[in-house]
């Protein structure tokens, strides 16, 4: 699922007035395109998120960002988006208020990055979880307390925000914040250099862009 390819920059985005911001053009244009229901439910996630962002305890506003995100429900790409890996953005997922793995973890990102998190909390990441004795590629978000930490994941699959070591069904592989990507190994996670090589991140990046600007 990683595409590493070479150079090529994505167009700056600076999680300002996103999320948290509803401007009426793009209520409307979410609404053409999917429905008089996208632009309240961007509204409404504004407010939640809002009034999450109060939370003093940071733990208890990243647990209460990932009950808000993870209300949309659960479709595939090709049933969705009839494609077969398409990361919706944000603002999308919340639109249409459905998508896969890769769009709870990434609206989970946004949201708390648009609500002042430091990237290095936060990795989204990769994994392979073992389900009914079958493995599968699945994505997460992870949040690290402080550096070097445990992380705890936020899961679309399993809503408890727990912390890493109670998640043995999941088998991290890579992962990636707004500065870096790692390979995660046994030993120390190894660096793989920026994000920008993952061509998925700056399509998404370009996109973002394209709906801020209007």
């Amino acid at each position: 699922m990683l595409l590493l390819l070479a150079a090529a920059q994505a167009t700056a985005f600076s999680y300002q007035a996103y999320l948290l911001t509803v401007r009426t053009e793009l209520q409307q244009r979410m609404s053409a395109r999917f429905g008089e229901k996208a632009g309240p439910r961007m509204a409404e996630l504004a407010d939640a998120l809002l009034a999450a962002g109060r939370i003093a305890d940071e733990a208890l506003r990243v647990e209460r960002i990932n009950q808000i995100l993870n209300r949309p429900r659960y479709v595939t790409d090709p049933q969705l988006w009839q494609s077969e890996d398409y990361w919706a953005t944000p603002v999308e997922f919340t639109a249409i208020a459905a998508g896969d793995c890769e769009d709870y973890s990434l609206a989970k990102y946004f949201a708390l990055r648009e609500l002042g998190m430091p990237a290095d909390k936060l990795r989204i990441t990769y994994v392979r979880l073992l389900r009914e004795g079958r493995l599968e590629n699945h994505m997460v978000l992870a949040y690290y307390p402080e550096p070097g930490a445990e992380p705890w994941v936020l899961d679309n699959l399993e809503k408890r925000f727990m912390p890493a070591r109670e998640r043995p069904d999941l088998t991290p592989v890579y992962s990636f914040n707004d500065d870096r990507v790692w390979k995660v190994q046994s030993g120390g996670d190894r660096e793989l250099g920026s994000p920008q090589q993952l061509r998925k991140w700056r399509e998404l990046l370009d996109r973002v862009s394209a709906e801020v600007r209007g």
